[in-house]
């Protein structure tokens, strides 16, 4: 069998797609175009291709590394990330050196416009391939939320950076201890100006097939081809819905009539108001990433699952970095991976407790029906 090659038109219907994904983080989608477009003008006689492979074609005992921004998305917006990802990147391979270990691929630590490009970079840099799985399947507030923690992978050691080249390695006493590595990692984030480079991971074949969403990488292609031949008319999550395999639905177009945000300790917190259409008002608390819906102030969804905006006249999905008050919008909601439900209801309601606290949501999870 072939190689399965992505191009330029490839790569920016990923970016879209993983926006849909996101559930309003990740990173914007605009940062993840900006820096193929720096890509571009940075290497004008390579061409803009990378392999993405399924992850049953690894080696076995290779790694993959997982690179991604970390900080504030707003604080993103505008910024040449190229650095700050490969310098991360470079400060993991002599760590993975020091450990025996060789790092063959590139993966996403999650679905979004901004997170899952960075990889990619990384992969189109360094001429390795992508592995078609992402570490979380939705973009997500903190390392303890990730799928790669939730299943029981180590999350050190860690390599963070900046632009100047300034690196720290994190090394846990117990490696599983993703709330540890959260905590030191957003105090790095905050003293390199709320933007950093991180890398680590380093995960098997083993451990992406038990532990994390795969084909995740094809399944948010196939959402911005879909996207792509949108031509406007109703939702766009209905549109979606019928035309590809995402199990989302639409919840109501509006306006957001208010739109309240802070960037405090390296993210971005606040809620969204939008006046539906139908009469109804919405709102969506979010910590990054949207992490609840409430119709009327009755909970319509809460995170794992989905929640997804798209600017009905920039024709765009959102993350919580590109929303303002005034813009006309659909809002929907999606099903997210079955692998966020591998260690029961329970497990997951204790893993978000203290990110639906901090945008003061005292109910359980309520999941995408």
């Amino acid at each position: 069998m072939g190689k399965n090659i992505l191009n330029e038109t490839d790569l920016k219907n990923v970016i879209i797609g993983a926006t849909v994904v996101g559930a309003g983080g990740g990173g914007s989608p605009s940062g993840g175009l900006d820096l193929l477009e720096i890509y571009k003008k940075n290497h004008p006689d390579k061409p803009v291709e990378l392999e993405l492979l399924d992850p049953n074609d690894m080696e076995e005992g290779a790694y993959a590394a997982i690179t991604a921004g970390m900080g504030a998305p707003r604080a993103l917006i505008g910024k040449d990330f190229t650095p700050y990802a490969v310098n991360s990147y470079e400060a993991l391979v002599e760590m993975a050196a020091g450990m025996g270990r060789t790092l063959k691929y590139a993966c996403p630590v999650e679905i979004g416009g901004f997170n899952t490009f960075v990889p990619m970079l990384i992969a189109l840099l360094r001429g390795i391939p992508i592995v078609d799985a992402d570490g979380a399947g939705r973009a997500v507030p903190a390392l303890d939320t990730l799928l790669l923690h939730v299943n029981g992978l180590n999350t050190s050691p860690l390599a963070m950076a900046d632009h100047k080249n300034n690196r720290l390695t994190i090394e846990l006493a117990d490696p599983r201890d993703a709330s540890e590595a959260e905590v030191i990692g957003r105090n790095i984030c905050m003293a390199f100006d709320m933007i950093a480079g991180l890398s680590g991971w380093m995960v098997t074949k083993d451990e992406i097939l038990s532990a994390i969403a795969t084909n995740s990488i094809t399944y948010a292609k196939s959402i911005g081809e879909v996207m792509a031949r949108f031509d406007g008319k109703g939702n766009v999550y209905d549109y979606i819905a019928k035309n590809s395999s995402l199990p989302c639905k639409p919840v109501c177009t509006g306006k957001i009539v208010k739109m309240e945000t802070k960037t405090a300790h390296g993210f971005d917190y606040g809620v969204a108001i939008i006046a539906g259409e139908d009469g109804h008002e919405y709102q969506i608390p979010f910590q990054n990433e949207n992490l609840a819906i409430f119709k009327d102030g009755v909970t319509l969804m809460t995170a794992p699952d989905i929640i997804s905006v798209y600017n009905k006249d920039t024709k765009m999905p959102m993350t919580n970095a590109d929303t303002a008050e005034g813009q006309y919008v659909d809002v929907g909601i999606a099903k997210v991976d079955e692998m966020w439900w591998k260690q029961g209801e329970d497990k997951i309601n204790e893993v978000w407790r203290p990110y639906f606290d901090n945008v003061e949501y005292t109910g359980k999870i309520v999941r995408y029906k």
